[in-house]
């Protein structure tokens, strides 16, 4: 899967929406500045490989405006020019509706969703689970598009009920937006095998892993890693640990897992220390 494909496929939204936002307010139906504002924004993305970062600022470009809108201190030092402004802004169809902003909100988060799959890819890439970003991105994905369906029918059926929205809209979005994100997380799914891997500097001690199956120990030696700077250990279990523990110089110390994966029916857990 190349993320920087599916990371253009949620920037490209954001970047139409806001250039035809500040097209459409500074001289309508010129579409020659619409590309102007969107070859900028691409070219911010490229040079950054950055899809929250773009989308971020395009949420925060489109913000301008309703800054402008809203202002407290514009009516009072510019009362006629803000009398105009204000108004093309309102009037305008993509400044007029919250739909477009809400839009941004969601793609804020969908960037985030696969930035944070590319780089659970890269770690367990490292040490042979290839693949397993982007399957988690694919797991999650439907039910992340589904919790923002959800949010835009609550908004639309609020404002065929004649509800006042501005007040609950954001929270609602943020809830459902969250609940979507965590029950698509990483540690989510059913598995039948357990397989934990634990990454140590070089050291003499041992490793404990302990189960409802039992306890395993796995013996830790600094002369096993020869010149590399990290021991890897790995252990496959029927049943998720309930402690992984190092002990090591006469102290001990619990470890607790980095990255938690579900592959098919298998869950990974990695444990780190560092040094």
């Amino acid at each position: 899967m190349s993320f920087r494909a599916v990371k253009l496929t949620v920037v490209l939204p954001a970047i139409i929406l806001t250039s035809l936002a500040y097209s459409n307010l500074l001289r309508p139906g010129d579409y020659l500045l619409a590309a102007a504002f969107g070859i900028i924004l691409l070219g911010t993305f490229l040079s950054r490989d950055s899809a929250g970062g773009t989308v971020f600022l395009s949420t925060a470009l489109y913000s301008v405006p309703y800054a402008i809108a809203f202002s407290q201190f514009l009516p009072l030092a510019f009362p006629e020019a803000y009398r105009n402004l204000s108004g093309a802004i309102l009037a305008s169809p993509y400044f007029s509706s919250p739909i477009p902003i809400f839009t941004l909100m969601g793609l804020s988060i969908l960037a985030d969703y696969v930035e944070t799959a590319e780089a659970l890819e890269r770690t367990l890439e490292k040490i042979g689970w290839k693949g397993t970003g982007g399957k988690t991105l694919l797991y999650g994905l439907p039910v992340l598009l589904m919790a923002f369906a959800l949010s835009l029918g609550l908004l639309w059926l609020g404002r065929s009920l004649g509800l006042s929205t501005a007040g609950v809209l954001l929270p609602v979005i943020l809830l459902f937006l969250g609940l979507a994100v965590a029950y698509s997380s990483i540690e989510g799914g059913s598995y039948k095998r357990v397989v934990v891997a634990v990454e140590l500097p070089p050291l003499n001690g041992e490793v404990v892993i302990e189960s409802p199956e039992g306890r395993e120990v796995m013996p830790l030696s600094r002369s096993a890693a020869f010149e590399w700077d990290t021991i890897r250990l790995e252990a496959e279990l029927r049943r998720r640990p309930s402690r992984v523990v190092l002990r090591s110089g006469g102290g001990e110390e619990v470890l607790t897992p980095l990255i938690e994966s579900v592959d098919g029916e298998t869950l990974f857990l990695l444990y780190r220390k560092g040094r």
